[in-house]
């Protein structure tokens, strides 16, 4: 049996999905296509089965689709580090410690004008090519990219104040 140490401070502070509102457009298409086969219905107008049936399995997948994508991709946010997990069934996993993020010259936050309407954007954080990631598409970035520079700060002043005591 194989047993983890786990660091019994570490807590999950947030977990993170790419936002609904990123799928705006697959969600649109699937309720067009829904309100498409309603007018047919209601105004009895007639509309081959096979047609009908197609139509359905269009708005299905544009309504499934994206909650499915949403699925394949979590940020977890502990007060040491970011987890990002890819995948469902196969799952790649790679944590980023915010000690060794101290240092990074960058930290950045990226949203166009809808996304900025609707209140979601990516944010970056670039360092070392092991220590470089993005969170994609997530509500309130403004928020998210304040929590992680505070958690950055706090590590990093953590770190370098047991470097202080033991010298």
């Amino acid at each position: 049996m194989i047993t983890f140490m786990e660091d019994p401070d570490d807590k999950i502070l947030l977990v993170l999905h790419r936002s609904r509102k990123a799928y705006i457009i697959e969600y649109g298409c699937g309720v067009l296509l829904l309100l498409f086969l309603a007018v047919f219905y209601f105004q009895a107008i007639p509309l081959n089965s096979s047609i009908r049936i197609i139509v359905l399995v269009l708005a299905g997948i544009s309504l499934l689709s994206p909650e499915i994508s949403r699925l394949f991709l979590v940020y977890e946010i502990t007060n040491t580090k970011v987890t990002i997990t890819k995948g469902l069934f196969k799952q790649t996993k790679k944590n980023v410690h915010f000690i060794p993020l101290g240092y990074i010259p960058e930290i950045n936050m990226k949203q166009d004008h809808i996304q900025r309407l609707l209140n979601y954007g990516t944010i970056f954080v670039h360092g070392s090519s092991q220590n470089s990631f993005e969170i994609k598409d997530v509500d309130s970035p403004k928020k998210i990219l304040k929590l992680i520079e505070e958690l950055i700060e706090k590590n990093r002043l953590g770190r370098d104040g047991e470097e202080d005591k033991k010298n």
